[in-house]
């Protein structure tokens, strides 16, 4: 079988990044090679050398981009803003409907993958530290309920707490439906597990409502 035909149209470097963690996610790191990887891209092995020094580099821009961080990206400057026009409750609901998207696309699901099958290696080789991730998300989240709990948007809470409530079933949901790669996810079980989940959170921390003697105020 010959090499596949590569067509020069098409974005080399997003492609190796996408057939890199294929492979990554299949095979593991440490059983992909820079030859796998050019031959699942359809070019030249001294082609990757264009785009990457070596294979340590493919996977670090892989997850600059991707994983655990990629939550960052809902943690907008704006985002207090939009909770005070549209309430907190509708904010949390959109940000479920947003992970929902975002986990399920193929390079996400084979990122976690990749994560669950090869996480010591790689925090071993200096490659990738899930635990420092996963505390960048928690401490944004955490600012968060804290920007809440000064607005009176939510009741006084300890926003560290709060962050653990809350993120907690999300990432369990993300494995439970995502990390077999093997079959195809419900995506509308998946749904319906984050929208009772953010449902079920928005209850115990919803301000409470004004006395009769504080609306008179």
């Amino acid at each position: 079988m010959g090499r596949p035909k590569r067509d020069d149209s098409r974005d080399t470097r997003q492609e190796i990044l996408d057939r890199a963690l294929e492979l990554f996610a299949t095979h593991g790191f440490t059983g992909s090679s820079m030859r796998d990887i050019a031959k699942a891209v359809g070019v030249r092995e001294s082609a990757l050398y264009h785009h990457f020094p070596n294979k340590n580099a493919i996977l670090t821009t892989v997850l600059e981009s991707s994983g655990p961080g990629a939550l960052n990206s809902l943690m907008t400057n704006d985002l207090v803003r939009i909770i005070e026009s549209l309430g907190p409750h509708q904010v949390l609901r959109t940000m479920g409907e947003t992970v929902l998207t975002l986990w399920s696309t193929p390079r996400e699901r084979h990122l976690l993958r990749l994560i669950m099958a090869e996480m010591p290696r790689l925090k071993e080789a200096g490659l990738f530290d899930l635990q420092a991730q996963v505390w960048r998300v928690r401490t944004r989240i955490g600012e968060l309920f804290a920007s809440l709990v000064e607005r009176g948007l939510i009741k006084p809470i300890d926003p560290r707490t709060a962050s653990l409530r809350f993120m907690g079933p999300l990432l369990m949901i993300r494995v439970l439906h995502l990390s077999d790669l093997t079959s195809t996810p419900n995506l509308e079980a998946m749904r319906e597990d984050l929208m009772r989940h953010i449902d079920s959170f928005w209850e115990t921390v919803k301000p409470e409502p004004a006395t009769k003697k504080e609306k008179r105020r």
